[in-house]
């Protein structure tokens, strides 16, 4: 599972940053969003705890991705959900506090 931050590129396409969604409870040492029970409900997820984790991401471009199709939506939060979400990740990429995980394709 993953949230996706979808991001316009500065020279074309379609930044897509994607977040993993854990049942892991994070340690200390790392940056998640607590997903609360009707954010789950919404999205169509597991009623357990579950975090999205802002400090590690993918990256893949849509336009170019094997993995969507553009359009395709699984699942949706509330946009005042989504937004804590995106203020979380933008926070700790200027500081530095996250970085992109590689794909092995």
């Amino acid at each position: 599972m993953a949230f996706v931050a979808v991001l316009p590129g500065k020279a074309g396409g379609t930044n897509l940053f994607l977040l993993a969604i854990t049942s892991t409870q994070p340690g200390r040492d790392r940056v998640a969003v607590s997903i609360p029970e009707i954010e789950r409900h919404r999205a169509g997820l597991d009623p357990m705890p579950l975090w999205v984790m802002v400090d590690e991401y993918n990256h893949d471009i849509l336009e170019a991705s094997a993995y969507f199709e553009p359009g395709a939506r699984i699942g949706a939060f509330s946009p005042s959900f989504h937004k804590k979400i995106m203020f979380a990740f933008t926070a700790v990429v200027r500081t530095g506090q996250s970085k992109a995980i590689p794909r092995a394709d």
